[in-house]
């Protein structure tokens, strides 16, 4: 079974090698496979690194054949077996260097292992291609003072047909990579950015010598890179490169500048690999973040909804007992009006935890008018419940009611007073009595301005920012979430939220009045 697979794999190589042979067979260098492009090495690469070196008398084999089919040297001379050999142990050597880019299965997805990828490739043809050009040399099958001119071809040659060939290959046999390709494939924009690469291409071999204007082809790779990521990359290098081979196909060699064409072309295929695999790092990196946010915001949800249900809760426990003294008494008669308050504490339960679960999930708001000494009181409660701190309340009279949330303002609110009970706790320890002020006053004729600071040891410029960022925190068991959701909350509500770099610690919580009329 394991024979029939492998006869299998080779019979769909073989061909696959000489095609790629044949089509990149232009402006060879001598009799032997010195070209400026060769792909064929990256098929082998690949399937050695994908099967294991089992198939290296394959390639063996199948560089053979193109010799003896495509190039007409003899194939059993021994310059032709020695060169060939040269070129399977190379590429097999660098199949097995690569092996590292399999855990578990190889792809190219961060910039480390791109960039081992890339060193691996570059200084591995080079190596071969010393070897290589060393055997012919060595043979007399070079024209006496173009070993070196040979060298640098070969090398160019194999290092962008590997650059190119491979990436796209180890996609394709990547499931994950596949469906990326078949999104790319589906999207309107890619035939767009196609044809924009191909009007490029041939704008720059009409203009005369292409290597002037080479760089134009940036814009539209920099675009594809940036839109689809690594598959989008992939597919735009290989068709710049097969657009530059059709190129110089049928120009005479001397009005070209092969190597420093197929030298750009490198230029540009590192910078589209390169762009498209930041760019897929930042995206998994943001939908981590966000997987993260969605986590916290579970677990900020869940002491949320503590905190606000527990005064319901409450009031459901004190209700039952009445029930109990009641029946006790043998005043049935009075229970009818208290379990309807009981009932009305169970829906304002309910109606905590869907409205909170809404924002959390959804970022819905249910905007009502409030008082700003509900809120103000609210604030009170809270610090109350902490500790003897003192607490100073100021508020400007006359004040127009808010269009608020007020469980998610209560929220906010409370992530701020604990904060700054938190910071006081610090000057408590230094000797000094922790205060906390809480301020409500105007902030402009459609905004009020609530206040919350304390005598602790106050914020820095630097970090007056950075502490609304997720998962900055200056508390040892503190995730950092808190600020970043408080913030969220206020700008859902078309405010905002502001630390104030001073001596102490201040922020500011801007929400809008209630538009009478």
């Amino acid at each position: 079974m394991m024979l029939i697979r492998y006869l299998r794999d080779a019979a769909l190589f073989l061909p696959c090698y000489l095609l790629l042979d044949w089509v990149s067979y232009i402006h060879p260098l001598g009799a032997f496979n010195i070209t400026p492009w060769n792909p064929q090495p990256g098929l082998a690469i690949v399937w050695m690194l994908l099967g294991g070196l089992a198939y290296a008398p394959v390639v063996f084999a199948a560089i053979v054949v193109a010799d003896a089919l495509i190039r007409h040297i003899a194939p059993f001379s021994g310059t032709t077996i020695v060169a060939a050999l040269t070129l399977t142990i190379g590429y097999a050597a660098l199949a097995v260097a690569l092996r590292k880019l399999v855990r578990p299965f190889p792809t190219l997805d961060t910039i480390r292992r791109l960039t081992f990828f890339v060193a691996v490739v570059i200084g591995g043809t080079a190596a071969i291609a010393a070897c290589f050009v060393g055997v012919l040399d060595a043979a007399g099958a070079l024209e006496s003072g173009s070993a070196l001119s040979g060298w640098l071809r070969f090398w160019v040659g194999d290092a962008v047909g590997v650059l190119v060939t491979a990436p796209l290959l180890l996609v394709a046999a990547n499931p994950e990579g596949r469906r990326g390709l078949r999104a790319f494939a589906r999207r309107g924009e890619t035939y767009l950015q196609i044809a924009l690469v191909a009007a490029t291409l041939s704008l720059i071999f009409a203009a005369g010598d292409p290597s002037h204007h080479f760089y134009l082809l940036f814009l539209p790779l920099i675009w594809i890179a940036i839109r689809s990521g690594m598959a989008g990359a992939i597919i735009a290098i290989a068709i710049v490169q097969i657009g530059v081979v059709l190129g110089i196909h049928d120009r005479p060699l001397q009005t070209l500048p092969i190597i420093e064409l197929q030298a750009l072309v490198a230029a540009l295929t590192l910078t589209a690999l390169y762009l498209g695999v930041t760019v897929e790092e930042r995206a998994r990196a943001t939908e981590g973040l966000k997987q993260s946010l969605r986590l916290a915001a579970a677990g900020e949800m869940a002491g949320a909804i503590a905190h606000e249900v527990n005064q319901p809760l409450t009031a459901l426990a004190n209700y039952g007992r009445s029930v109990q003294m009641l029946v006790a008494a043998g005043r049935s008669g009075e229970v009818a009006g208290v379990v309807e308050r009981m009932l009305g504490e169970a829906q304002r339960a309910s109606e905590v935890v869907r409205r909170l679960r809404d924002f959390f999930r959804q970022g819905t708001t249910k905007l009502e008018q409030v008082p700003v000494s509900v809120l103000i009181e609210a604030a009170r409660g809270i610090a109350r419940q902490a500790g003897d701190t003192p607490l100073t309340i100021a508020i400007e009279p006359d004040l127009p009611d808010l269009l608020v949330d007020k469980l998610q303002i209560e929220l906010v609110l409370r992530n701020l007073v604990t904060n700054a009970l938190e910071a006081v706790a610090a000057a408590d320890a230094r000797g000094r009595r922790g205060e906390i002020a809480i301020s409500a006053e105007r902030h402009d004729a459609r905004h009020l301005r609530i206040v919350v600071s304390d005598n602790g040891p106050g914020i820095g410029a630097t970090a007056a920012e950075r502490v609304f960022e997720p998962f900055v925190s200056g508390k040892p068991s503190g995730m950092g979430l808190g600020l970043a959701i408080s913030r969220a909350i206020a700008e859902a509500h078309g405010g905002t939220l502001d630390a104030h770099a001073a001596s102490r610690g201040e922020f500011h919580l801007v929400l809008p009045f209630h538009a009478h009329g």
